[in-house]
């Protein structure tokens, strides 16, 4: 860590009433942002976040996930760590810290089920509170068929561009072409086509009404639980507000901690009851599904992009970067051939 680091972390933590001496122990388990775990002796202070940015990803990571927690913490939602103290200029933020564990997929329950859609509905029940619109649009929000659509095809746009000569380069650029865009032309035709049928426009953007506050990389790979079985939620750098069906897609297609498909049928319910028009959004929800699991095989294959280097080195992982496009690319192997089988 560097000295110019360090004097930053040190203004930071003052702001937050803590005088030096502190030390900073990383955490593992980040992906875009550094962690570390800030102590005083041996009283643990939070969590400390160094966000990262770049000039191709012009999301303010720490601005949103800044204001999202301190709406829902002041609104009296606990499920979160406490906001404490933010310095926007040099990206870095101070969270309280949560003592808790991941979960194990295989582990999921209904328990865990429940607990997320209470924690959803929660910050939904002050949506139509004069903050919450202040509250910016989350990270690639979609309004229409259509936009959700396009989002897709412009990740796969990006994806063609690989460029890179490495052995898992080239097999990437191989899976693109003979798999990914075949399977994605026959998700989008589907797509459209039962649109069509079922009577839904394309373009037709959903109401206010409709759209909801979502930490939208929402699942439980961004959840602790604690000795008592409690559930945390976490890591709100992209959220905002979202179409209902996107929140749900991407809770179901993230691959880090797959959530049981047989969950689908009953939270599309429980979501779309709170929603005007419910049995066209459970269409609309049943229609994205397969484009989101395109979408998240596309999110995964950012390794292979120049902004994917950029991100690693920022991490300190630039070492492992064929080790983690090889097992970015078995995962996205197995999202497209789980949508062939379902096509």
């Amino acid at each position: 860590m560097s000295k110019k680091f360090i004097n930053q972390v040190s203004a930071l933590l003052k702001t937050a009433g803590y005088q030096e001496p502190f030390e900073l122990n990383p955490m593992s388990g980040g992906v875009n942002n550094r962690v570390f775990l800030a102590k005083q002796s041996d009283r643990i202070i939070g969590v400390l976040k160094q966000y990262y940015h770049h000039k191709e990803d012009l999301r303010d990571r720490l601005d949103s996930e800044w204001r999202f927690s301190k709406f829902l913490w002041d609104h009296k939602i606990r499920q979160i760590p406490m906001p404490v103290a933010s310095d926007p200029r040099n990206h870095i933020a101070l969270y309280s810290y949560i003592n808790g564990n991941k979960l194990i997929p295989e582990k999921i329950t209904k328990d865990h089920i429940d607990q997320a859609i209470d924690f959803y509905f929660s910050m939904n029940s002050f949506r139509l509170s004069e903050n919450a619109r202040l509250l910016s649009d989350a990270s690639e929000a979609c309004y229409s068929l259509g936009d959700h659509i396009r989002l897709t095809d412009r990740r796969i746009l990006k994806l063609k561009k690989i460029k890179g000569q490495s052995k898992m380069d080239i097999k990437a650029r191989e899976f693109i072409d003979n798999e990914l865009l075949p399977v994605w032309e026959a998700v989008r035709n589907a797509t459209c086509t039962s649109a069509n049928d079922r009577g839904i426009p394309m373009d037709e953007v959903i109401p206010f009404t409709n759209r909801v506050l979502s930490p939208s990389d929402f699942g439980f790979h961004n959840a602790l639980e604690d000795n008592k079985g409690r559930l945390f939620f976490m890591d709100f750098e992209y959220a905002g507000w979202d179409d209902p069906a996107k929140t749900v897609c991407d809770f179901f297609c993230q691959p880090a901690i797959p959530v049981p498909q047989h969950f689908f049928p009953t939270i599309i319910e429980k979501i779309v009851g709170e929603l005007c028009e419910p049995d066209i959004q459970r269409l609309r929800i049943e229609l994205l599904l397969p484009v989101y699991q395109i979408k998240w095989c596309c999110i995964v294959l950012n390794e292979f992009l120049p902004w994917g280097r950029s991100r690693r080195i920022f991490m300190d992982t630039a070492s492992d970067s064929e080790a983690i496009k090889e097992g970015q690319l078995h995962t996205a192997m197995d999202i497209i051939q789980n949508v062939s089988q379902e096509l």
